[in-house]
């Protein structure tokens, strides 16, 4: 079986990067930091994402030379940046079960807020509200959802992001997260249900 299908670009970029060519690799982290801050981001938070990444980095530099290319590229790296992440909130002895579920987790993920695929159904208004009233609340409500985000249990808060805000699909996110398709699907259902509780509670106060 072969490796995933790449595109001419990134088979470019894999061969000089094997080669041990350096403007090869700055172009790679010129390409994939900022990502891979997102991702280290959603799982251990900010305040130890970037060392995440660095220690990521590192672990390439490791690596490199074994890269066989089943995966893509941003998988490989996604998933070593995941590991590194998951690896510091132990360090820490902070309880995170990524598993918390279980594999036989069932959930209806279709009901009124949620149409059969995960998505908004229908989308709260806010979200789509550009009239000047709304525009000028959108800073408060930003202040409302980092705090709901803030809150969610660190598994839950990572498939969120993973998926909402930098838009992975999910055989990645199982991937980054070690975790099985049902179970990030759980994960991701239950934390669009607290930020929809926020988005309702907010668009009846105007609070958090």
């Amino acid at each position: 079986m072969t490796g995933n299908p790449k595109s001419p670009t990134e088979a470019t970029l894999i061969q000089h990067l094997l080669a041990g060519e350096q403007s090869a690799f700055e172009a790679l982290v010129k390409m994939y930091h900022l990502p891979m801050k997102r991702v280290a981001a959603a799982i251990v938070g900010h305040g130890e994402a970037e060392e995440a990444v660095q220690e990521a980095w590192l672990a390439v530099i490791r690596h490199l030379p074994g890269f066989r290319g089943d995966a893509s590229l941003k998988t490989w790296l996604f998933t070593i940046v995941g590991n590194e992440a998951k690896s510091r909130l132990r360090k820490a002895r902070r309880e995170v079960s990524l598993e918390g579920i279980g594999d036989d987790g069932i959930l209806q993920l279709s009901n009124d807020r949620f149409d059969a695929t995960g998505h908004w159904l229908p989308a709260p208004a806010l979200w789509e509200h550009d009239s000047p009233e709304g525009l000028l609340s959108i800073e408060d409500f930003r202040r409302c959802l980092d705090k709901v985000l803030e809150r969610l249990p660190d598994n839950q808060r990572a498939a969120l992001a993973l998926c909402d805000m930098d838009g992975l699909p999910l055989a990645e996110i199982c991937n980054i997260l070690d975790v099985s398709a049902s179970n990030v699907r759980v994960l991701i259902h239950r934390a669009r249900l607290k930020v929809y509780d926020m988005v309702d509670h907010y668009e009846e106060t105007g609070t958090c």
